[in-house]
């Protein structure tokens, strides 16, 4: 009978370790006898010989096979497009970026023809003057620039391509080039004819100054100079790039 007891409480204490060791390894079975406070039911009296001969059955699992490496799925959205790179265009050729056109003709200032404008030179400050009442053909000559008179005044009326004729406000004649090809000669008025030698282009030269240049020759209407006095003639020359021949032209 003790020898019995002895069997049933090795059984029982053997199915109590193997079962803790259930926790640290994963699939073993080991079958274990009833228990007598579950079943109410007094244990089984088994012989030592008995004990020995029951077959403890462990079922290991088998021999697990090597987890796969994980992959973080990617998503269509996620996934990265080949960086392009981005390169700056090769010029085809060595040629030099664009440059301003060169060699055109300035362009010409605007005026209003129904105004007055006296013609002021720029070094001696004297005001191209027609002289008053006087005949065709008459010169062109030179006076102070503060006086009030209409002789010192002109309409400045467009003929085309840039070039105006210059219409005294007094006689109506028209400032004369009369065509002349010798430098230094000195400026007429006369009657309007549509003449190339009565039209004048006024080109802004900077800060408000002009030159203006006979259709017929070439030549730009000429101050004479610093020392000029009143009175004397106004002169035409080529253009060489004097101040004499600079002039401001200001509405009256």
């Amino acid at each position: 009978m003790l020898a019995g007891v002895v069997a049933a409480i090795a059984a029982t204490t053997l199915a109590v370790i193997v079962a803790d060791s259930d926790d640290r390894a994963s699939g073993i079975v080991v079958p274990v006898p009833d228990s007598t406070e579950s079943s109410g039911l007094p244990a089984p009296s088994l012989t030592a010989t008995e004990v020995a001969a029951t077959e403890l059955t462990v079922v290991m699992p088998s021999a697990a096979a090597p987890p796969e490496t994980y992959q973080q799925p990617v998503h269509s959205a996620q996934q990265q497009a080949p960086a392009s790179r981005v390169t700056n265009p090769t010029p085809t050729t060595n040629s030099p970026p664009p440059q301003p056109p060169t060699g055109q003709e300035p362009v010409p200032a605007r005026f209003d023809p129904s105004a007055s404008f006296r013609i002021v030179n720029h070094v001696n400050s004297l005001a191209l003057d027609s002289g008053g009442w006087v005949q065709p053909g008459t010169a062109m000559k030179l006076w102070e620039s503060g006086s009030p008179s209409t002789n010192l005044q002109f309409q400045l009326v467009e003929t085309g391509g840039g070039y105006y004729r210059l219409v005294n406000r007094t006689n109506g004649l028209a400032v004369d080039g009369r065509a002349a090809n010798t430098a230094g000669s000195w400026v007429g008025q006369r009657w309007w004819d549509a003449s190339p030698a009565l039209q004048w282009m006024p080109v802004e030269v900077g800060n408000g100054l002009f030159t203006l240049t006979n259709r017929a020759t070439g030549f730009l209407l000429d101050g004479a100079g610093r020392g000029t006095q009143m009175g004397a003639p106004a002169k035409q020359w080529p253009p060489t790039g004097s101040q004499n021949q600079l002039w401001r032209i200001v509405r009256v």
